[in-house]
């Protein structure tokens, strides 16, 4: 049985959950999912896990990503994509490249964010979108996000494109909504490629069409974003059987997770660090081997 994960290219107009299925069809696989959802509209890297592999996703939650941002300007939608209904137009005139550049340091580095109502984030236990189609709107509470690098890279207006390298968490609708209004105008996303989650970019991504020879990827490889530890024969039956291992190493923060491995360097579980101890958070099964 594959275990592993597969970097998808999924294609525009298909849900994340489709793309998923197509591929557990191709492959004849018994189990499948991805690690973080990618709107129809959008298409690029899915991380899409095979057989025990489906056990990682809350450990590529973290990572970072990366998008290249088709936003329209002059034009505000509901959902803040092309998709959605117009509510709102402004004019374009006088916005320069140089001035987009120059806005865009303001959205760079530690910012805050207001979810927008499209989206799955769930308040009371209801998605906001259920909300939206009833044309609700409710206060959101503002997130903290980390743009790394922001920075535009065609300019033909009402069109501009930007390059977006942000923290996990970040609604790229919102980002490209706000930076539109703090140029004096609004806008909306008209196409959104993520090129990257992690190591995973789309340069090495396959499409659904080229599913039998693409390259799974093992799970010790998918997660080697994450810290290690060999474990002895005596430590390995220690925390299979419940108990805690001392752990002093330097620099590890409470609640990070790390793999754990046995002598022979294959991957077997996932621990958590915490107060100088690890603790079992997942068992992935015998012979992960790294190949």
């Amino acid at each position: 049985m594959i275990s592993g994960a597969i970097n998808l290219d999924k294609p525009e107009g298909i849900s994340s959950h489709t793309a998923v299925q197509r591929v557990k069809t191709a492959l004849k696989l018994s189990k499948a999912g991805h690690a973080g959802t990618l709107d129809p509209l959008a298409c690029g890297v899915l991380i899409v896990l095979c057989g025990k592999a489906t056990k990682l996703t809350p450990y590529l939650a973290t990572l970072d990503k990366k998008y290249t941002a088709v936003v329209k300007l002059g034009v505000h939608t509901d959902t803040l994509d092309r998709e959605g209904k117009i509510i709102r137009e402004a004019p374009v005139t006088g916005i320069t490249a140089e001035g987009i550049t120059e806005a865009l340091k303001s959205f760079t580095g530690v910012i805050s964010q207001t979810p927008p109502m499209y989206s799955a984030l769930k308040i009371n236990g209801t998605p906001l979108y259920k909300l939206a189609r009833k044309g609700l709107e409710v206060e959101r509470k503002q997130r903290t996000i980390t743009i790394f690098d922001i920075r535009l890279t065609a300019f033909d207006l009402p069109y501009v494109t930007l390059d977006i390298h942000c923290s996990k968490g970040t609604y790229v609708r919102s980002l490209c909504s706000d930076l539109a209004e703090s140029l004096g105008s609004c806008g909306h996303v008209h196409a959104l490629r993520r090129t990257g989650v992690g190591k995973f970019d789309i340069s090495g991504s396959c499409s659904l069409d080229t599913l039998d020879s693409a390259r799974v990827m093992s799970m010790d490889e998918t997660l080697s974003h994450l810290n290690e530890r060999t474990l002895t024969p005596d430590e390995q039956r220690k925390i299979l059987n419940g108990s805690t291992l001392d752990d002093f190493a330097p620099g590890r923060e409470n609640g990070s997770a790390l793999r754990l491995k046995d002598i022979s360097g294959n991957l077997f579980a996932i621990g958590t660090y915490g107060d100088s101890k690890i603790r079992l958070t997942t068992f992935l099964g015998k012979n992960q081997r790294n190949s």
